[in-house]
């Protein structure tokens, strides 16, 4: 079997956990994650931790913010006035908002009847996280 490398396309089960264990997320009832090794869609902690693995082996490893889905940073907080948004809104929404042409993913942290503050930064920023993988799958890339 070979060993996963950089550029690789693997197939990887997961479960994410909060520092205090509690389960955040898991591939188990779904199809697995599909991405390349080095991929800026994947967050560098995993990218990490496959390299080397091989089809089948599994690990538990920590993920510090910088590695995962980075600090929060409170410039990526707006509160503005509600005109505009949708009537019914709660908090934790996830909003899509286009910004010079981007789409940029936003969350409703709180709302009055007068203002509604948003926050764009991931809703794990800034937490530590534990993460089980599974290797099920791997496929020769460039190795680039």
């Amino acid at each position: 079997m070979n060993v996963v490398r950089h550029g690789d396309t693997v197939q990887l089960h997961y479960t994410t956990y909060a520092a205090d264990g509690c389960v955040i997320e898991t591939s188990g009832q779904r199809d697995p994650l599909v991405f390349t090794v080095g991929s800026p869609d994947i967050i560098v902690g995993i990218n990490r931790a496959v390299v080397g693995m091989r089809q089948g082996e599994r690990r538990r490893i920590a993920v510090s913010p910088e590695q995962a889905f980075g600090f929060r940073d409170s410039r990526l907080l707006q509160v503005t006035p509600r005109l505009g948004f949708l009537e019914k809104v709660d908090e934790g929404d996830q909003l899509t908002a286009t910004v010079g042409g981007t789409d940029l993913d936003i969350w409703v942290r709180s709302f009055t009847e007068k203002e509604i503050t948003l926050d764009a930064n991931h809703p794990l920023a800034g937490e530590s996280l534990v993460y089980e993988i599974e290797v099920v799958g791997v496929a020769e890339g460039s190795g680039a």
